[in-house]
């Protein structure tokens, strides 16, 4: 059996690939595990389609996997159309995050023969297990969803898997680490990305991982500190030396977040450095202390927005009180930090939308400069509230007309366009500002990865030209 995982081909917002797709390369171990004789190939975001499509006739494949997000989904769409149009033999399976709440829209606009919704890995292994049989036995596969003879069916959701030490390690020697750019910000090159927790008990209104709106498990799982430093050694010996733990968040649990720190620094891997995103609460100064001791060095947190209205409506369970303590102490310790802000963040409240103000958004600029003039701020990263498939966010600007069902998140998100109360001028002036905030305080702090380009040319002409729209 020959299996092909695959990226949707391209930039997306602007980006080219930071590492490879770890949800794809999770199947691939998994089912490496179990059919250790499977040949397996994985095609990162950095090839063309024709790539994709030389790859297939190459050599007879039985099953092409493609994970996607809303952004990417209408080039996912076309490809795996073009590919059962030439292909038609080829089991076509689709899967990711925006797969999970669209999965009729999915596979009727794609062609796909089946859409795995949830986690993948038991679902996944067992399409293999039942390649010759499936459409004998499809109904009886949990977690899938498929069209037959035009009409919807969907299976019973598949239990999450509730050790996730049990999903061995993304197998890297089917990447080439040549075809990515790496992180953001970064104090080695050869870098990647490592998961160790799935899921988050937070329900903010922006945050798009429908996995939390299935039942029949755990939705919030830790990996244990010693399998993350198995992990971590076993990258180290592969000449890896930063990783950014691409976790929801790594403190949601004081306790395993300090044992981790100390499973890391108990490595004594002196010039392996490690990212990874955290909430400003619970946070206290052993944590930090253990962080540093590990070789933390940047930690990347939602702040969003200071305002105390915007906070409460969007959900986010902090204070600007804790926000500056949680700061003050990663700066303490000497760990930069990076903050996620957004404007025009929107929200139901009594049955209508708030929206955030733009003086809000100058206020929380203005905080923002406030704690880089400490030091104790570093970085920041601004976007605008965007309403992508699987979030409240989502939900509520169907409800209102903002957008329709089947709407697909593109390159830009323009608020003006779709919501009453912002103008072209007044957000263009405020992305401007927070743009070229971005682009000061990384050149201050500095460990810019500059093969990151495309996404670098990006904002300077924001900050240049801003967005070249015609005021109202």
């Amino acid at each position: 059996m020959r299996i092909i995982y695959a990226d949707a081909h391209g930039p997306v917002l602007g980006k080219d690939q930071p590492s490879p797709n770890l949800s794809l390369l999770y199947l691939a171990g998994y089912i490496r595990k179990h059919f250790p004789d499977v040949e397996q190939h994985y095609i990162s975001q950095k090839h063309s389609f024709s790539h994709h499509l030389e790859m297939l006739r190459g050599s007879p494949t039985d099953i092409y996997a493609i994970s996607f997000t809303s952004y990417s989904a209408k080039v996912a769409f076309e490809m795996t159309r073009s590919i059962k149009e030439e292909f038609p033999d080829v089991l076509v399976v689709i899967g990711g995050s925006h797969v999970m709440t669209h999965a009729e829209q999915s596979l009727r606009e794609s062609n796909a023969d089946i859409c795995v919704i949830g986690e993948g890995e038991d679902t996944f292994l067992n399409i293999v297990k039942h390649r010759r049989e499936l459409p004998r036995v499809m109904s009886t596969i949990n977690g899938i969803a498929y069209l037959q003879n035009g009409v919807l069916f969907k299976t019973a959701t598949r239990k999450l898997i509730e050790d996730i030490d049990t999903i061995p390690f993304p197998p890297r020697d089917l990447i080439n680490q040549n075809e990515y750019t790496g992180v953001s910000y970064s104090k080695h090159s050869k870098n990647t990305e490592v998961v160790i927790t799935r899921g988050c008990p937070l329900r903010c209104v922006f945050c798009a991982n429908p996995v939390f709106r299935l039942e029949g498990g755990p939705l919030f799982r830790t990996r244990s500190p010693g399998s993350v430093a198995e992990e971590v050694d076993q990258l180290y010996k592969m000449g890896y030396r930063e990783i950014y733990f691409h976790s929801d968040e790594l403190n949601v649990r004081l306790g395993w977040s300090i044992e981790l720190c100390k499973a890391l620094a108990g490595l004594n891997h002196k010039d392996m450095y490690f990212q990874c995103n955290m909430r400003v609460v619970p946070m206290n100064e052993e944590l930090a202390y253990w962080m540093k001791r590990a070789n933390f060095w940047l930690v990347r947190v939602g702040i969003e927005s200071t305002s105390q209205r915007v906070l409460k409506g969007i959900k986010k369970r902090m204070t600007l009180e804790k926000t500056e303590r949680a700061c003050e102490l990663w700066s303490k310790q000497g760990i930069k930090v990076f903050a996620f802000l957004m404007m025009y963040n929107y929200w139901e409240e009594d049955e209508k939308i708030e929206l955030e103000t733009t003086d809000e958004i100058k206020s929380t600029i203005s905080f923002a400069y406030d704690l880089w003039r400490r030091k104790i701020l570093h970085y920041t990263s601004w976007s605008a509230a965007t309403p992508v498939p699987g979030s409240e966010l989502y939900d509520i600007s169907v409800k209102y007309g903002f957008i329709d069902k089947d709407y697909l998140p593109g390159e830009e998100w323009k608020p003006y366009e779709h919501i009453s109360g912002i103008s072209k001028r007044e957000f263009n002036s405020a992305y401007r500002k927070a743009r070229l905030q971005t682009a000061l305080m990384a050149m201050s702090s500095g460990n810019i990865e500059w093969r990151n380009k495309r996404s670098i040319l990006n904002k300077i002409k924001i900050i240049i030209m801003g967005k070249p729209e015609t005021v109202n």
